[in-house]
């Protein structure tokens, strides 16, 4: 019998395939915390809140442009990892960073590797507590988070019907910068602001400190890494009967990116839904109460939640299904 590999699975289903084994054998009384063993973090509950982990790695060859400076690797390592601790409606205060380090680097390369890690810390008010440094063949950057919440953290498993959809920031940019770094350009500002959006992803701390405040607002959130169509359907996978109506002429973006989809025969719907990096929250929404803040927030309403168990986009007065596909590791 031949033997299957990883790569004919993909990350997610790898994923799902230990924590079917893991739940097997493992069991709390907590559903909360077991919900969260799938969600963008986990919880540990500590009498009056919970601590809330996570981890994520940068692989140089399948996660750093070339173009990506140590300090930019630095930063982005702290960034990617508290995005999954917003995502929890979450407050970050700490970070672990491990490191796989080529024995060629310079001594003035770590140290413009690990100043970005701080600077990123200082940027997020949050800080490093440890780590670890191994010999490697490439630049490894592993990052543990670590964050607080009480009993108002959002999992992705609460979503309702008739609930709006929104995100922040605007989407299909870093794809655009990836297309702009890989294309022969003669760069301009306008491309220079759009390739920082993938060198130097910046975190929507404001919106989330204040959806913390208001936590009846939001019924899930979760951040935007994979795209937007990967996101949804994991929502949905998780919500079997709620539907999810995106609107094409809501999603923002910059316009600059239009003319860099045309240069490379892409349709634009790729970027703005299928590549992600953006780093942005997508978030469901109970409608009365965000009428109530909807000047405090900066929220792009982009559909809403039905009960169709349908994933779909509204283009041209045309209603189609939304493919479920974005990047992910080991997937062919």
């Amino acid at each position: 019998m031949e033997k299957r590999l990883i790569s004919e699975v993909g990350e997610k289903r790898l994923i799902k395939r230990l924590l079917d084994k893991r739940d097997k054998k493992i069991h709390t009384s907590e559903k909360i915390i077991e919900k969260s063993y799938r969600d963008d973090a986990a919880l540990i509950l500590n009498s009056s809140e919970y601590t809330v982990l996570s981890t994520d790695m940068l692989i140089e060859h399948s996660h750093i442009p070339k173009e990506m400076t140590h300090n930019q690797m630095g930063q982005k390592v702290v960034t990617v990892n508290i995005s999954d601790i917003l995502a929890m409606n979450a407050e970050a205060d700490s970070i672990l960073v491990s490191m796989g380090l080529p024995p060629n680097m310079t001594l003035e390369e770590y140290d413009e590797l690990t100043d970005g890690i701080l600077d990123a810390c200082e940027k997020y008010c949050i800080t490093l507590i440890g780590g670890d440094i191994n010999q490697s063949n490439e630049i490894i950057l592993c990052g543990t988070s670590i964050g607080k919440t009480d009993d108002e953290v959002k999992l992705q498993t609460c979503i309702n019907e008739n609930e709006l959809i929104g995100i922040t920031g605007s989407l299909g940019s870093p794809a655009a910068a990836l297309d702009i770094l890989c294309g022969k350009y003669n760069v301009t500002p306008e491309h220079e602001r759009i390739v920082k959006t993938l060198l130097e992803p910046k975190l929507p701390i404001e919106t989330s400190k204040i959806l913390r405040k208001y936590p009846e607002i939001a019924s899930s959130i979760t951040d935007i890494t994979d795209g937007l169509a990967i996101e949804l359907g994991h929502l949905q996978d998780k919500n079997k009967d709620i539907g999810f109506e995106i609107y094409y002429e809501k999603i923002p973006y910059d316009k600059n990116i239009e003319k860099i989809a045309e240069d490379n025969d892409k349709d634009l719907t790729e970027y703005l839904l299928h590549f992600g990096e953006e780093f942005e929250l997508l978030l469901t929404l109970n409608p009365e109460e965000y009428k109530k803040h909807e000047n405090e927030l900066k929220i792009n309403i982009i559909g809403k939640t039905n009960n169709t168990g349908k994933i779909t986009l509204i283009k041209d007065n045309k209603k189609e299904n939304i493919p479920i596909r974005g990047y992910e590791h080991l997937k062919r």
